[in-house]
């Protein structure tokens, strides 16, 4: 997937020479990600945001946040402790996903499901972008996200919230494509500096393992690999092309792992999910 086309933005989504010089005096610091989340929110104006760290061989952690604590701090915890597994920009940084600004729509499948019951645990919403909520996230956000690549196959995923299809989610892009290739250059220099700095100070649990180990003892190989491509938002169609397998030997797996795991819908195949992750 390639990463939003720079845009043309007005004069006014430009960073400043003053802008630009707070970001580089933050080299070096041992408190650079909260320092950098108070540049950001202090000299552009961001209002809600997350700087998440993602890493291989351990759960994503916040290393600053926007407000801080944030208003949705329940929404932000069950986020790192277990739905990130399925969040569409954490799936892609697991699958190599370049360095960019992106929007988190851009990281759906092709061919995506839509889920369309309410449910208690995980909050299914047509209208939610990804589909469905995180227990206590704020409702109806656009999420800019400007995901970048460090040395050591680590990756920061900046991630602003704002209102769904308003004016600010178009500037929050537009200035972001614009911060790219600073922000970029300022971390790769900070890393090379002081690379503790962009660690977690807490080594979150890999939930990895407890992802694709989902129904183990009682699903075949191939049915855990139809139902996680179903979690994270893949149609019958897209599995089929996925996995190389006809449309009805999809829809056959599907019946089976219901069958099996006593359900009758994608509702509860989520809810029974989430179980197994807490």
């Amino acid at each position: 997937m390639k990463p939003v086309p720079p845009l043309a933005p007005p004069l006014d989504h430009q960073p400043s020479s003053a802008q630009i010089a707070a970001l580089i005096a933050l080299i070096g610091r041992d408190s650079f990600a909260r320092d950098l989340a108070g540049v950001l929110a202090d000299s552009f104006e961001f209002q809600s945001f997350h700087i998440f760290l993602y890493c291989k061989a351990q759960g994503p952690a916040a290393l600053a946040n926007h407000p801080d604590p944030p208003a949705h701090a329940r929404g932000l915890q069950n986020y790192l402790a277990y739905t990130h597994v399925i969040n569409p920009a954490y799936r892609a940084y697991q699958q190599g996903q370049a360095s960019g600004v992106y929007m988190i729509s851009d990281f759906f499948p092709k061919d995506s499901a839509t889920i369309d019951q309410p449910d208690i645990d995980v909050h299914i919403e047509e209208n939610e972008l990804i589909g469905y909520r995180t227990p206590g996230w704020p409702k109806n956000m656009a999420e800019v996200i400007l995901l970048i690549a460090l040395p050591n196959g680590t990756a920061l995923d900046f991630s602003f919230l704002t209102p769904l299809g308003s004016a600010q989610t178009t500037a929050c892009r537009a200035m972001m494509t614009q911060l790219y290739p600073m922000l970029d250059a300022v971390l790769h220099r900070q890393f090379a500096l002081n690379p503790a700095s962009l660690e977690a100070a807490d080594s979150p649990a890999n939930q990895e393992d407890r992802f694709h180990d989902f129904g183990g003892d009682i699903l075949t190989a191939r049915e855990r690999e139809v139902a996680q491509l179903i979690l994270i938002g893949h149609s019958s169609q897209s599995i089929s092309l996925n996995l190389g397998i006809s449309l009805a030997t999809v829809k056959t797996h599907r019946r089976n792992i219901y069958s099996k795991l006593q359900i009758s819908s994608q509702v509860e195949l989520f809810s029974l999910f989430l179980l197994h992750m807490k």
